[in-house]
């Protein structure tokens, strides 16, 4: 054998050994589950009972999500412990169940109106500090119920409620303004950062509650009891101090530039009754500056809407397409105006994240702000600037079943 051949030989050799070292000191998943040993939780609700945190877990019965599941059984468990931490109520659950509660696919996190105004940071603390938990699940806040009757209820429209509900604060937020679908990791910039104070939107029921626990709820054409996100609440810190109306959380949320599409009227020019208008497009740009001292901020929106419904007896064209732009823009602007107006009188905290945009563009001044940033938030002046375009009017001029030649005669 030559030395070039042993040379080789005894290189693959070493490697051999390298590489069976290596594997005795590799082991499998030392952490593995089985699936049929968790019970997989998609959703979460905190109550304050008693001084104490009820929480609710929903959870997936997998052998009722496929296709030929039994119809007679639900597919989701409701659970329900108190305890003074979330982490003893969670495991807690383990004396109702067989299986450990799995977090991993959490969907969605409700407090109850009475927790949030005690303060969420101290249950929040588990979910940050859990390491199975992923950063991806939506907060709100239930108005008038308990968390666990929101879980509790059947909905018609997906499987599982807390899918169905969390789906729909995400198309909610897209398609109509008043809602905002906050995230865990975003509730964590929110407390931490600051310059802004955090908002989550309502939750509440409208119907018959002990009719809408029952399966009957999703066999009626209109069920007994549904649900609806209802305006967003307001915070100072973690505590939750009120509520938005409707044109007020449609505002925060312009502002913010969380709108991608959303519906509105304006009352047509000298009419009671009124146009709607679709809006395609909005962009909110921001420029902060400094006034004889104070923060001033210049908010320049930008707006892009097409016509959808006309109540008004006129004809399209391009002289009352102006005016009723100029109409549109005018309500919109009053609309942003008076609603920031009306958070800076009643509550006085900076949901917005103004205060972030002085911190970036002026970080020495905001030495001096940032203590009492939300009082200088309330003196704050605000100018709104609008570029607002209507770009489609449909496939008709006049109104549906109006002809204005007619009428002349």
């Amino acid at each position: 054998m030559t030395s070039t051949m042993l040379n080789a030989c005894m290189r693959f050799i070493a490697l051999f050994t390298a590489a069976l070292l290596m594997t005795l000191t590799l082991s499998g998943c030392w952490n593995r589950r089985e699936l049929n040993d968790m019970a997989v939780a998609i959703a979460i609700g905190i109550d304050r009972v008693d001084e104490q945190y009820e929480v609710t877990i929903q959870t997936v019965d997998p052998s009722q999500m496929s296709n030929n599941r039994n119809v007679d059984r639900f597919p989701t468990r409701i659970y329900s412990e108190k305890a003074s931490t979330i982490f003893e109520a969670l495991r807690k659950v383990t004396s109702k169940s067989s299986r450990k509660i799995y977090l991993a696919h959490l969907l969605l996190l409700l407090f109850n109106e009475e927790m949030a105004r005690d303060g969420i940071k101290e249950p929040l603390d588990f979910l940050f500090r859990d390491h199975e938990v992923r950063p991806d699940f939506n907060i709100a806040v239930t108005r008038g119920y308990q968390t666990k009757d929101v879980l509790s209820i059947v909905t018609p429209l997906e499987v599982l409620s807390a899918l169905d509900l969390y789906r729909s604060l995400n198309v909610s937020q897209k398609l109509w303004a008043p809602t905002a679908a906050v995230n865990i990791n975003e509730m964590m910039v929110m407390l931490t950062n600051d310059g802004v104070e955090p908002i989550l939107t309502g939750l509440t029921l409208i119907g018959d509650l002990n009719k809408g626990l029952s399966a009957d709820n999703v066999k009626q054409p209109r069920p007994y009891l549904y649900f609806k996100f209802k305006g967003i609440g307001v915070f100072r810190k973690d505590r939750l101090v009120g509520w938005l109306n409707e044109p007020d959380s449609k505002s925060f949320s312009y502002v913010n530039n969380h709108v991608s599409s959303t519906v509105g009227s304006v009352q047509c020019p000298g009419s009671k009754k009124r146009f709607a208008i679709e809006l395609v497009k909005s962009k909110v740009s921001r420029e902060p500056s400094i006034r004889n001292g104070s923060p001033h901020m210049k908010l320049i929106v930008h707006v892009s809407g097409n016509v959808g419904e006309v109540q008004c007896e006129t004809e399209i064209n391009d002289k009352s397409i102006i005016e009723l732009q100029k109409l549109a823009s005018e309500q919109l602007k009053s609309i942003i105006e008076n609603s920031i107006q009306h958070v800076q009188y009643q509550y006085g905290v900076d949901i917005y994240g103004f205060g972030a945009n002085f911190h970036q563009k002026y970080p020495k001044q905001w030495r001096q702000w940032r203590t009492n940033w939300n009082e200088q938030f309330a003196r704050m002046s605000i100018e709104v600037q609008m570029d607002y375009h209507l770009r489609l009017i449909g496939k008709i001029i006049s109104p549906f079943g109006n002809n204005p030649q007619q009428k002349k005669e």
